[in-house]
């Protein structure tokens, strides 16, 4: 038996996660966990207000200790959401049922001209 590819993987992950537009992020912004799944230099640089830095390649080590509350909604972003959407779908796996993904990532958020924080 064949494995997918990513886009197959993406595809089926996309299909299984929410999403949130920008403008939506911004009205929810307090009652979220907004969680930057990029490398950490890159968070340093520039990412969005109160957003956490989680990595991908720490995501299943350390999100409980970033969303102890299964239940909390979650948003995830990457630069463009590839990242983000395998992360919340995996979040979903895991036991988080209200997760999504940003529209755009942060490529998307910077367009619009809305605020960044870092360096």
């Amino acid at each position: 038996m064949r494995g997918k590819n990513l886009q197959q993987l993406l595809a089926e992950a996309k299909a299984n996660v929410g999403h949130i537009s920008a403008e939506e992020l911004r009205e929810a912004e307090h009652s979220v966990i907004l969680i930057d799944v990029r490398d950490e230099a890159d968070y340093d640089e520039e990412h969005l207000p109160n957003a956490v830095s989680l990595p991908r390649g720490y995501l299943e080590l350390d999100i409980d200790e970033v969303a102890p509350d299964q239940d909390a909604h979650i948003v995830t972003y990457c630069g463009g959401g590839t990242r983000a959407t395998l992360s919340a779908n995996t979040m979903r796996i895991m036991g988080y049922d209200n997760v999504s993904v940003l529209t755009g990532g942060f490529r998307g958020w910077k367009s619009e001209g809305l605020p960044t924080e870092g360096s």
